[in-house]
């Protein structure tokens, strides 16, 4: 039985996919986990991983019209004549086994030594830093700041900056 992509209403995937669950096979609903600053607090946010859009199971020929009219689905991602679009299997699949605990978990990708970062967060937000390594399993990073006509390392938490430019300056770091 193939899978299609459901269109849903924002913001209401997990309360479709309970919907469609009278109707289909089988419902899947990929999640992301990521931390954000919510009034000015770092917290974890759940949310759907392709807002608006879930998976489900089902045949076609039988339970299409129940599915494209189940509260909630704004479409279910057809073709040009109207039929529904199969989802290959291995993307499911794939989509499952990046999974840990149920939640797909991006993780940032890796500065280089000599990078130029923006700190976002912190005493120092709006200045730049040039980074020099990862710390404590990732979660922190030392970075060397111009303060005062010197460069100051400092420990921050990898949350706090990002890349500004993908310009390397070596020379800095000697």
């Amino acid at each position: 039985m193939p899978w299609f992509c459901i269109h849903s209403k924002r913001y209401k995937e997990s309360w479709v996919a309970r919907q469609l669950m009278e109707s289909c096979d089988e419902t899947y609903l990929p999640l992301l986990r990521q931390q954000r600053v919510v009034r000015r607090q770092r917290k974890w946010v759940i949310e759907a991983l392709f807002p608006g859009y879930l998976f489900a199971r089902f045949c076609a020929e039988e339970r299409f019209r129940a599915v494209r009219y189940t509260p909630g689905v704004v479409n279910v991602l057809s073709a040009a004549d109207g039929g529904p679009i199969a989802v290959d299997e291995t993307i499911i699949v794939t989509l499952r086994q990046r999974s840990t605990n149920g939640y797909v978990e991006v993780t940032p990708a890796p500065f280089f030594p000599g990078e130029e970062l923006e700190i976002k967060e912190g005493p120092f937000q709006g200045l730049r830093a040039l980074f020099q390594q990862e710390l404590k399993a990732g979660e922190r990073v030392a970075v060397l700041l111009e303060l005062l006509s010197s460069r100051v390392r400092m420990e921050l938490p990898r949350m706090y900056v990002e890349r500004k430019s993908g310009v390397v300056h070596e020379q800095l770091l000697a």
